[in-house]
C-alpha cells in the first residue's frame, strides 16, 4: 500500500514520520502475508474442497493461500467491492461483485451465485471461508418479503443516527438468511474452517461481517435499538415484522473452526513498535461519537503530558461513529481529526492522524485525515456542522489518499503531543 498524495501532506518532519510508518505497517501486515503464514491445512481426509470468501480483504486472503490450494479445490469464489481492480485475477477464481457500504441487488445476486456452487455438500467435504470487514453488505441473502432496498435504507438510517457497528450488524442480521450464524445451515454437514480479519472492537465473531458462522451471545433489546436509531416508522416495522428471537441448533456449529488471523490490535502494536520508548499505547477499543472521543482524547493527552513532562507519540485503534447532520463529504476519521484540532490550544504542539485501514473513509475517496498545530481552518465550525471534513482537509494538506488497501481492521488513531511548542 502506498499513500498517493504523500508529498502534499508531508509538510514537516513529524508528519513525514507518521506517513512513512503507515506505509511500512500496512505492507508488513498485508492479509496476503499473514494468512500465508497461518494457513497449513491437511487436505488428505476430504473428498472435495471448496473456498468461498467475502469482504474487502477476500482477494488478498485468497492470494495468500492460492499456492497451497491450487489444483486441489473443486470451486473457489469470492465477493469483493464492485470498484475493486481485477487485473491480477486468477483463472480458477470466480470473482463476484457487491456494493459497500450499502447492500444492493448486485450483492444479493452474487451471494446466491456463490452459494449455488456449494450444493450437495457431505460430511467428508471441506469448505474454507475467508471473511473480512465489508462482508455485511457484500454477502447477503434477505429473508422472504424483505428486499435489498429495505436493508439498504435501514442501514442508512442507523448509520445516519450514529449507530455503532454492533447495533448496525445485529439489526441487519434480523433481515438476513445468512447472518448471525445462519450460513452454517447452508454449509451443513461439511467441515468448515474460517479465516477471519476482524474489523470490530473486541473482535466479536458474531459481529464481524454480521457473524455468518457465529450466532450472537449478546442479549440485544431490539425495541431499544429501534427507538434509538430508526426514526422512520416504515423502516421500523420491517424489522418488527421479521424479528424472531431464535436459536440455531448446536449441531450446525460442531464442525466449524473459526480463526481470527488479523485484528486492530495487531496494527496498533506494530505501529507502537516503530515509535520511541517515550510513546504510549492507547489500545484497540476506542469507540463512541467523534465529538465525545475527541474531547476525551484531548484530556488524556494533556494528562499524560502532565505526568511525563515531555513530548510523546501515541497510537490507538477502534471505531468511532458520527451523528450526521449535514450533507458534506467526509467520514469518521476525517471528522475526528478536525474535532481534535478544534479542542487544541495555542500553546500545544501536535500531529493527529486517523485512518481507516480499508482506505475508504465514509462518503469520500480518502482513507482518513492528518492535522497539526500549523493547520488553520477559519470556517471550522461550518465544516463540522455540515459534516464536510473532506473539503476542509483537502484545502489544508490534510486528506490521506491510498485507494482501497485490500485490508480492513477498522481505524487507527495516532500522533504526537507536546505543550509550550516543544
Amino acid at each position: 500500500m502506498n499513500i498517493k498524495n504523500k508529498n502534499d501532506i508531508s509538510t514537516n518532519d513529524k508528519r513525514k514520520f507518521f506517513i512513512n510508518i503507515i506505509e511500512k505497517v500496512f505492507n508488513e501486515l498485508s492479509p496476503e502475508k499473514i494468512i500465508n503464514k497461518k494457513f497449513n491445512p491437511d487436505f488428505t481426509e476430504y473428498d472435495n474442497i471448496y473456498v468461498i470468501g467475502f469482504g474487502k480483504a477476500s482477494f488478498k486472503m485468497y492470494s495468500g493461500i492460492r499456492n497451497k490450494i491450487i489444483g486441489k479445490v473443486k470451486y473457489a469464489g469470492i465477493i469483493v467491492p464492485e470498484d475493486e481492480n481485477d487485473k491480477n485475477a486468477y483463472s480458477e477464481l470466480n470473482i463476484l461483485k457487491g456494493t459497500h457500504p450499502y447492500i444492493s441487488e448486485l450483492s444479493v445476486n452474487s451471494s446466491r451465485e456463490l452459494l449455488s456452487n456449494l450444493k450437495d455438500l457431505n460430511e467428508n467435504d471441506l469448505v474454507i471461508v475467508l471473511i473480512s470487514g465489508g462482508g455485511s453488505s457484500l454477502f447477503e441473502i434477505p429473508v422472504d418479503n424483505v428486499s435489498a432496498n429495505d436493508i439498504m435504507n435501514i442501514s442508512k438510517e442507523i448509520m445516519k443516527n450514529g449507530g455503532d457497528i454492533y447495533s448496525l450488524n445485529y439489526m441487519r442480521s434480523v433481515l438476513s438468511d445468512v447472518k448471525n450464524g445462519k450460513l452454517s445451515k447452508y454449509l451443513y454437514p461439511a467441515n468448515i474452517v474460517s479465516y477471519i480479519i476482524s474489523d470490530v472492537i473486541y473482535d466479536d465473531l458474531s459481529i464481524i461481517a454480521s457473524g455468518p458462522l457465529k450466532q450472537t451471545d449478546n442479549d440485544f433489546n431490539i425495541n431499544k435499538l429501534l427507538n434509538k436509531y430508526i426514526k422512520d416508522d416504515k423502516l421500523k416495522n420491517i424489522i418488527i415484522n421479521n424479528y424472531k428471537n431464535y436459536k440455531i441448533e448446536n449441531k450446525y456449529f460442531k464442525k466449524i473452526t473459526n480463526n481470527i488471523i488479523l485484528k486492530n490490535n495487531d496494527f496498533v502494536n506494530k505501529f507502537y513498535e516503530y515509535m520511541d520508548t517515550n510513546s504510549i499505547n492507547l489500545g484497540s477499543n476506542i469507540n463512541g461519537d467523534v465529538d465525545d472521543v475527541s474531547g476525551e482524547l484531548a484530556k488524556v493527552l494533556r494528562s499524560v503530558y502532565s505526568i511525563k513532562k515531555s513530548s510523546f507519540s501515541f497510537v490507538g485503534g477502534g471505531e468511532t461513529t458520527v451523528n450526521v447532520r449535514g450533507n458534506g463529504r467526509g467520514g469518521r476519521n476525517q471528522e475526528l481529526v478536525l474535532r481534535l484540532l478544534k479542542n487544541m490550544k495555542n500553546n500545544e504542539n501536535f500531529v493527529f492522524v486517523s485512518i481507516g485501514t480499508d482506505g475508504i473513509d465514509g462518503m469520500s475517496d480518502a482513507a482518513g485525515g492528518i492535522v497539526d498545530n500549523t493547520t488553520k481552518i477559519s470556517d471550522l465550525e461550518y465544516y463540522l456542522n455540515n459534516n464536510d471534513s473532506y473539503t476542509a482537509l483537502l484545502k489544508n494538506h490534510g486528506v490521506i489518499i491510498t485507494g482501497r488497501t485490500g485490508n480492513n481492521v477498522s481505524d487507527i488513531i495516532m500522533g504526537y503531543y507536546s505543550e509550550n511548542n516543544i
